[in-house]
């Protein structure tokens, strides 16, 4: 996310915040999942190809921030 600056991150542990799972529809682990404005714009889980994350990522940033 180095190169992603604008875009904060957190970290939930659905194992000490169960809520969190039902909130989310989640139903497996990990999952990441980038929200903008309120609406959820990708959702990875399992296994994630970092290169294709990167890609959306940069997509939804540059629609954003126009970097």
């Amino acid at each position: 996310m180095k190169d992603f600056p604008k875009i904060e991150t957190g970290l939930v542990n659905a194992g000490k915040v169960t809520e969190i799972a039902g909130f989310l529809m989640v139903f497996t682990v990990p999952v990441l999942v980038l929200y903008a404005d309120g609406r959820e714009y990708i959702r990875e889980a399992r296994i994630v190809q970092v290169e294709k994350l990167r890609a959306d990522v940069s997509k939804v940033y540059e629609g954003f921030f126009g970097e």
